[in-house]
């Protein structure tokens, strides 16, 4: 017959090892929890955008043809005016302008353009930042129509 004393504290160390294994498993069940629910909101963030009429695209790719133009003579005025287009194909489209929604892109272009050590770079940076957004965002150009237009801005 064992004593006792030596089988509470058998019943001592298995409660302990029953212990560890049930916190290990609740911890595990949360961070799975955690990972659907973060992929659930993910899912819901996502926005349907609205598409442009015909005209504002027409009017936005003007728009970013001059301040490209514009960007050799005055970068700082044009990184401006691009955030500003930037913003709002965003807002027509129906694109959430919360910081953390917007896109990385532009989060990058904002934090290039005007907070760079090297101006000139960050600018630089900051307007092919906006370029991606708006190519995404109003869609590419025929380049034929692109070329004429070009013309009459010349």
């Amino acid at each position: 017959m064992r004593p006792v004393w030596r089988s509470k504290l058998e019943v001592a160390s298995q409660m302990d090892t029953g212990t560890l294994i049930t916190l290990l498993v609740v911890a595990l069940v949360v961070v799975v929890l955690l990972f659907l629910f973060r992929a659930a909101a993910l899912g819901r963030r996502r926005q349907r955008l609205r598409p442009l009429a015909a005209e504002s695209r027409d009017k936005y790719i003007s728009d970013w043809d001059e301040i490209e133009t514009k960007f050799l003579d005055s970068p700082e005025q044009a990184v401006r005016e691009a955030q500003a287009l930037v913003m709002s194909v965003l807002r027509e489209r129906g694109h959430s302008l919360k910081d953390r929604e917007l896109p990385h892109e532009v989060q990058d272009a904002h934090r290039l353009g005007f907070k760079s050590k090297d101006k000139t770079e960050g600018m630089r940076q900051a307007i092919l930042h906006y370029r991606v957004v708006m190519e995404r965002m109003v869609g590419p150009e025929d380049q034929t129509r692109r070329e004429q237009r070009r013309r009459e801005l010349a």
